[in-house]
C-alpha cells in the first residue's frame, strides 16, 4: 500500500510518497509558520494533496504536531506513531512523538525522528548526536534511548547579526578564510565570557585589520560556535561523536571539530529522516 512520509521541519516542509518501499523525490512547502506551531491540516493537505486519493491515504508526520511528547529518558525507535484527528476523509494521518526535557526545559521533535533513523541504521550505537539547523540538538545517546539532550540558537543568532552588521549570508557557502574562523573559535572556547565582546568588534568593525566582510562572517561564525561547543563540552569531549545535517548547515560545525581534532560520524539528514519514519510504519504494521 503507498503511503505518505511528511517532515514539519525547523524552517521548511518535506513530503514523501513512499510507492512500493521506494520514496519519490520530495515537495517541499516552506513553512509559513513556525517549526514550533502544530502543523496545521490546511498546510498539509496543501502539501500532498496531488498524492491523495479517493481512499484514506496513510499519512505520517515528523514535527511538531498535536501528538505528546515523551519525556527522556526515551528509545526514540520505541515511540509509536499516534493518530491525529483530520477533517478530510481522504487523510489518515499519524504524528510521531517528539521528545520533551525537564532540566533544563527543552524540546525536540524532527531531531528525534532522524535519532531513530540513525540508530536504526546503527544499532548498538552509543555516543551524542550534533543535529546543526536553525537551532542545533545535541543528545546525548545510550543503550538506544536519549538520556538527554541540549540544544541552542546559534544559527538564528548567525542569521540575525549578519543582517544586523551588513554582512554577506553564507549560510549556503563557507568562502571564509579557515584561520580566521578557527582563531575566533579558538578565542571564545577558551574564554566564553569574551563572545558579547568579539560581538561588538564586528559592530563597529575593525579598523586596524579592515576585514572583508566574509572575513568578518567567519569571525561572527567562529565565535558564536565557540561559545556553543564551550557550552556544549560535556556533549562532545572524549565522546563518539555523529553529525546529522544538510552539508550547508554542518560545514562550519565540522570544521570546528576538525580543528579541535575530533572524530565525527557523518549522516545524511534525509535519510535519516526517511528512515525513521519508515521504522515507524514498520511498527504500526
Amino acid at each position: 500500500m503507498n503511503w505518505i512520509a511528511v517532515e514539519h521541519g525547523k524552517s521548511q516542509m518535506r513530503a514523501w510518497l513512499i510507492r512500493d518501499g521506494k520514496a519519490s523525490a520530495p515537495a517541499i512547502g516552506e513553512n509559513t509558520g513556525s517549526a514550533a506551531q502544530d502543523l496545521s491540516e490546511h498546510a498539509l493537505i496543501q502539501l500532498i494533496g496531488d498524492w491523495l486519493g479517493p481512499r484514506p491515504t496513510l499519512v505520517l508526520i515528523s514535527g511538531k504536531t498535536k501528538t505528546p511528547e515523551r519525556p527522556v529518558p526515551t528509545a526514540p525507535i520505541d515511540l509509536t506513531p499516534v493518530k491525529m484527528p483530520t477533517t478530510d476523509a481522504r487523510v489518515l494521518a499519524y504524528g510521531l512523538p517528539g521528545l520533551s526535557q525537564s532540566t533544563p526545559p527543552d524540546l525536540m521533535y524532527s531531531d528525534a525522528t532522524r535519532i531513530a533513523g540513525f540508530l536504526t541504521l546503527n544499532q548498538g550505537w552509543d555516543g551524542v548526536v550534533c543535529q546543526p539547523g536553525p537551532h542545533t540538538s545535541w543528545a546525548l545517546i545510550s543503550a538506544g534511548e536519549v538520556v538527554s539532550f541540549q540544544s541552542f540558537l546559534t544559527a538564528d543568532m548567525a542569521n540575525l547579526l549578519t543582517r544586523q552588521f551588513s554582512l554577506e549570508d553564507i549560510t549556503h557557502q563557507t568562502d571564509w578564510t579557515i584561520q580566521t574562523y578557527a582563531r575566533a573559535l579558538d578565542d571564545v572556547l577558551a574564554r566564553p565570557e569574551r563572545l558579547a565582546t568579539a560581538l561588538n568588534v564586528l559592530r563597529i568593525g575593525d579598523p586596524v585589520q579592515d576585514l572583508p566582510k566574509a572575513e568578518a562572517q567567519a569571525r561572527l561564525w567562529g565565535a558564536l560556535v565557540g561559545a556553543e561547543l564551550a557550552a556544549a563540552r560535556p556533549y562532545w569531549l572524549g565522546q563518539q561523536l555523529a553529525v546529522i545535517a544538510p552539508k550547508a548547515l554542518s560545514a562550519p560545525y565540522l570544521q570546528a571539530f576538525r580543528h579541535q581534532g575530533v572524530p565525527v560520524t557523518i549522516a545524511d539528514a534525509e535519510r535519516m529522516t526517511l528512515a525513521g519514519i519508515t521504522a515507524a510504519r514498520k511498527r504500526m504494521a
